[in-house]
């Protein structure tokens, strides 16, 4: 809250704002007391902003003077089912997020500390985390859609398993085209799925430094679950990439300016 109580000020220095905080990524002020747990600071500023996600509201972005960062668990969950939300294929989903140590922020704690963090496959989120009202804002909340988080040792990276009922059997051709075509013509989704290979399926390491989120999927024998697989940076495609991105939509300027770092792997 500590964002919204000083809004005010903020708004008076820049005619154009992105909060990176979680304070502006809800539309109503009631999601926000429920899911954060106090009355939110300021919420008539609520309806000002637009969600940061470009791939999902870069329309409302351009030329917009007020967007918000985005969680980067429900950035993850957002880009790999809005494929098959929009298609109308979603029936329920279970997710299972792998996620690095920096989710935890720059605050030294006790879980922190190296020699508990080394080797660690730490369950902090089994169920209602915060990330899961964007998920619902931005999918309907009306799809029963449940996920998890578990921090392993990997220092930077979320990496997302989402099983996935359809609502009837699909072929390998049909969830193909519609993740490709999804992913047309949008400068920081891939679609990443080869048969052989040692990155074959999306994998958090290799979008390390970067602003892209890669997708994939496995499909079942009998066409009616699918696992949707999805990998980015939670620094950055998860925080400070869609930030930049998303200023570059406010202001006018080329979407991908300061964006097209490859990545630092290998």
């Amino acid at each position: 809250g500590a964002a919204a109580r000083e809004i005010e000020h903020y708004a008076s220095l820049a005619p154009a704002l992105v909060d990176l905080s979680a304070d502006f990524r809800l539309d109503d002020a009631a999601s926000w007391e429920q899911w954060y747990g106090e009355p939110h600071p300021a919420p008539d500023w609520l309806p000002r902003f637009v969600y940061g996600l470009p791939e999902q509201n870069r329309e409302q972005m351009r030329g917009a003077p007020y967007v918000s960062g985005v969680g980067c668990n429900a950035t993850a969950i957002n880009l790999a089912l809005a494929p098959l939300v929009r298609a109308g294929w979603l029936e329920r989903a279970a997710i299972e997020l792998k996620v690095g140590s920096s989710e935890a922020g720059i605050r030294a704690t006790a879980g922190s500390h190296h020699p508990l963090r080394s080797g660690a496959v730490r369950t902090y989120s089994a169920a209602g985390h915060r990330h899961m009202a964007e998920v619902r804002m931005i999918l309907g909340s009306d799809l029963p859609i449940h996920f998890s988080v578990t921090a392993i040792e990997m220092v930077r990276g979320v990496h997302l398993l989402a099983h996935c009922d359809l609502n009837q059997a699909r072929d390998e051709r049909e969830v193909w085209q519609l993740y490709r075509a999804s992913c047309a013509g949008e400068p920081f989704l891939r679609l990443v799925r080869s048969k052989s290979g040692l990155h074959r399926v999306p994998e958090p390491r290799v979008v390390a430094g970067t602003n892209y989120c890669d997708l994939g999927f496995e499909l079942d024998s009998g066409g009616r679950h699918l696992v949707a697989i999805a990998a980015l940076d939670n620094l950055g495609k998860g925080a400070a990439g869609s930030a930049v991105q998303s200023m570059n939509l406010m202001l006018g300027l080329e979407e991908t300016t300061g964006l097209t770092f490859p990545g630092i792997y290998p």
